[in-house]
């Protein structure tokens, strides 16, 4: 399946998730805006860190992701179920018209620290292959 995980953060631990769903699922993995622009993706998820409104880029970048570009859109969000970041993100990608699969998955990033442990890689790759499965139709 055509995927990329993008994501808008400077924690360390929450790049480090990203990279383990791009490794086991063998996709790119990007930082938002990405040098190249998703297109034609069956499934796009994205990772944010929910601590007030969210960038404007990434803002922009979510409204952008029409059908065309991506398929699917799923997040993973450093933070509060429900925050005021996660949820003006799901409104611009309701509003692209991409299919935003409503399986969010949350970690928990501190400030200091980039290692995950294996559990914590084992769960979030568990939910990535879940939310393939979602957008490939099987489940």
């Amino acid at each position: 399946m055509k995927m990329r995980v993008m994501y808008s953060s400077k924690k360390a631990k929450f790049i480090t998730y990203a990279e383990a769903i791009g490794q086991a699922c063998g996709c790119l993995v990007n930082d938002i805006p990405p040098a190249y622009p998703a297109d034609k993706e069956r499934l796009v998820l994205i990772g944010i860190t929910a601590g007030g409104s969210i960038d404007d880029k990434v803002r922009r970048f979510c409204g952008e992701l029409i059908p065309q570009r991506a398929q699917n859109v799923a997040l993973f969000v450093d933070g509060a179920k429900d925050s005021k970041a996660e949820l003006e993100v799901k409104r611009a990608l309701i509003a692209a018209g991409t299919n935003f699969i409503d399986e969010t998955y949350y970690v928990k990033c501190g400030i200091f620290g980039g290692k995950i442990t294996l559990e914590e890689r084992q769960a979030i790759v568990d939910w990535a292959r879940k939310v393939q499965d979602i957008a490939a139709g099987d489940k």
